[in-house]
């Protein structure tokens, strides 16, 4: 039996400046504890950076942000870096995707269902570029109201699998391969 830790921190505002604890100073914090997952409640600010940092040195890293789709996600994340410093754009792009090479699109619709829209790669190609790929979709069939309420239909689709690239990522990173064949069922570049 495994036996895990799970340490909670919060942000703290505190009249004395000095006493101030916020997302970035508790993602410092959090790293020298060797965590196997580091959960972000929500990038705001220059945490964002230090996120980037973590995950792309080899930790895992869940959190989320505010967008209106996956790609303004990661130019979301861009945005929040500079907050921290200020690089340029294609260079924080090249740091958020390499970081965060999948992002999941949430959105709340007008029947107020909360439904994953999308999932999407972004590929890092060998000459640096960076190729967005739709793994998955909600296509919605049916949107119409009935009286007072919206009736939405729809369904999940695949639309791609996972790039070679980042099978091999995962795979390098301790996923069990039966884990991965769940995911690529056929392979990449379906």
């Amino acid at each position: 039996m495994s036996i895990r830790k799970v340490l909670k921190k919060r942000i703290r505002s505190s009249e004395n400046e000095k006493q101030n604890i916020d997302q970035d100073m508790l993602l410092d914090m959090a790293l020298r504890f060797n965590p196997e997952v580091i959960c972000v409640g929500e990038m705001r600010s220059a945490e964002a950076y230090a996120a980037q940092e973590a995950a792309r040195t080899g930790h895992t890293v869940l959190t989320t942000i505010h967008s209106n789709s996956c790609e303004s996600t990661w130019r979301r994340m861009v945005t929040l870096c500079k907050r921290k410093y200020d690089m340029a754009d294609d260079t924080l792009m090249a740091l958020v995707t390499e970081a965060f090479p999948i992002v999941v699109f949430t959105k709340q619709l007008e029947n107020k269902q909360r439904k994953m829209m999308e999932i999407m790669e972004c590929e890092i190609l060998p000459d640096g570029m960076r190729n967005y790929r739709t793994l998955f979709q909600f296509q919605i069939a049916e949107n119409r109201v009935e009286g007072d309420k919206f009736i939405i239909n729809g369904r999940h689709r695949q639309v791609r699998g996972i790039s070679s690239s980042l099978q091999k990522r995962f795979l390098e990173n301790g996923m069990p391969q039966e884990v991965l064949a769940q995911i690529t069922k056929g392979g990449p570049d379906r």
